[in-house]
């Protein structure tokens, strides 16, 4: 298609459908680089965490035997979060840290990002986001299975209707927080992506155990997951 073709095609699309073409263009571009790092050493020990977390709270769910079952799948929800928060989502990042450092202007994922049209700034929100959405996944997926194991064990629908959307603001939040940890790790810190990552998450934490003013991530979570889960809980 000539240069002369392809500007008048452009023109006779409506806005609508230059806007859904765009952000196929952009759905594509971030599906391309979350493939490019599904090999990560850290990626494979968190998705078997999640497994190993899902499988353990699942089976303790099928065990239970208190009266009050949907408040005991709530307690298991809420804790199991907790875990995949700080163990599943702490390796994602940190696996992610370390390949959007070793990233280089002669990766084979950016010269054909690049030969597609894309630019600098596009590639870059394209990586964070990949990282976003995978952190995500792997919080949220396992904990939208913990709500399915709780209705079947006697949790109520008016409970899961309360709970599935708290887990997914939950999730897309803490992915997109850890994911611009990791990318400005890997920017200020090339060769040291995860040392400094983990500087930016836990020294801010050790302070504010002396001092309750100074915010840190993991509070600053932990105070949003008990208040996103707590109209699960009343219900």
């Amino acid at each position: 298609m000539t240069s002369s073709a392809r500007t008048e095609l452009q023109a006779k699309r409506s806005p609508l459908a230059e806007l859904w073409l765009n952000v196929r263009r952009e759905r594509a571009l971030i599906a391309l680089f979350d493939l490019g790092r599904q090999k990560s050493r850290e990626l494979r020990a968190a998705r078997l965490y999640a497994f190993g977390v899902f499988a353990t709270y699942a089976l303790a769910m099928a065990l239970s035997r208190s009266a009050d079952r949907q408040q005991l799948m709530q307690s298991y929800v809420t804790a199991a979060l907790a875990t995949l928060s700080w163990v599943v989502g702490a390796l994602a990042s940190l696996g992610s840290a370390r390949a959007l450092a070793e990233h280089t202007e002669r990766d084979g994922l950016t010269a054909l990002a690049l030969q597609r049209g894309f630019s600098d700034g596009a590639l870059l929100c394209a990586r964070t986001l990949a990282t976003a959405e995978r952190i995500a996944r792997l919080v949220g997926l396992p904990a939208l299975l913990l709500v399915a194991v709780g209705l079947a064990r006697g949790a109520t629908l008016p409970w899961a209707f309360a709970i599935v959307p708290a887990i997914l603001v939950y999730a897309g939040a803490l992915g997109l927080a850890l994911a611009l940890l990791a990318q400005l790790s890997a920017e200020l810190a090339p060769r040291h992506p995860r040392a400094l990552l983990l500087a930016l998450v836990l020294c801010p934490l050790l302070f504010s155990q002396a001092y309750s003013a100074i915010p840190s991530l993991p509070g600053l979570f932990s105070a949003l997951l008990s208040r996103l889960l707590g109209a699960g809980a009343a219900l």
